[in-house]
């Protein structure tokens, strides 16, 4: 498979799982990125071009059912087994065979937390956008709020919410409301089902060995605070990257920081790899 510079057009990814909408750039060791609910891999365009510069891979993707990937209207096929399933998919599709390190906004970390431990061996690294990785009673509301606007109204249920999230952001609007519209009804409802109930526990995570990278922006008021992160993020043997002057979407408000964060972090866990064993090895 190769790579080219930025590439702003939609390539489709064939996998056993199923076909998945991505952009790309670069070339060097795969990364891929995963967007949160109501986002896409859109909401990774100013970073792309930035980790291609530094010597990567870099691959945002659409989830089954998001936007531009094709995908079940039955809300019961979005599980965290299922989307973990398919971004192991993604990852064997674009590493070849080889692990890739792992970047996910907001609830796609519920995803690629899963999928780590699932095979810690195709998760070279992960790290986590403005998620602790466990639903907070807030995130809970809101995304329990989301089910049954869809369930209630279809898609134009949320179309207030996406309106108001606009306002701070003016030049997005027309990207949230047609993603709105393609996202598959299924998905927009069956994906904040499945994160409101059992996830995957923190423990399983650390027990997998997959190096962690919490980053967050200082001024997000929806996850939690910056000692929140640093508590969770010693679990893990590091500090959480806080960068200044980003909220929620870190990697749009403060693209640059966000990426020297990411690829300091890669570095480390590049030169202390240990080879895997013999009888391990892929």
């Amino acid at each position: 498979m190769t790579t080219a510079s930025f590439t702003a057009g939609t390539v489709m990814l064939e996998t056993d799982r199923g076909r998945f909408a991505a952009h790309r750039a670069g070339t060097g060791e795969p990364v891929v990125l995963v967007a949160g609910y109501l986002g896409s891999k859109e909401d990774f365009a100013p970073l792309l071009p930035l980790l291609a510069d530094a010597g990567y891979a870099a691959w945002a993707v659409d989830h089954h059912g998001q936007h531009e990937s094709p995908g079940s209207d039955d809300p019961s096929a979005y599980t965290l087994s299922a989307m973990a399933h398919d971004l192991l998919a993604v990852i064997g599709e674009i590493g070849e065979g080889e692990p890739a390190h792992v970047v996910a906004h907001c609830a796609g970390a519920a995803v690629a937390h899963t999928a780590a431990v699932i095979d810690p061996r195709a998760v070279h690294s992960l790290a986590p956008l403005g998620s602790l990785l466990s639903g907070s009673d807030k995130e809970t509301a809101f995304l329990t709020w989301c089910a049954e606007a869809v369930s209630a109204g279809g898609a134009a249920g949320l179309g207030n919410l996406i309106e108001h999230w606009a306002r701070e952001q003016p030049e997005r609007l027309d990207l949230m409301t047609t993603r709105l519209s393609t996202t598959r009804t299924g998905h927009l409802i069956g994906f904040p089902r499945m994160l409101c109930g059992p996830r995957t526990g923190l423990g399983e995570l650390a027990g997998s060995g997959v190096p962690l990278l919490f980053v967050h922006g200082m001024d997000d008021a929806f996850t939690g605070s910056h000692e929140q992160y640093q508590r969770l993020a010693r679990r893990f043997g590091r500090d959480a990257a806080g960068i200044a002057g980003a909220g929620h979407c870190v990697q749009l408000d403060r693209p640059h920081e966000t990426a020297e964060a990411l690829v300091s972090f890669w570095r480390e866990v590049s030169a202390t790899r240990r080879p895997a064993p013999a009888a391990e090895a892929r």
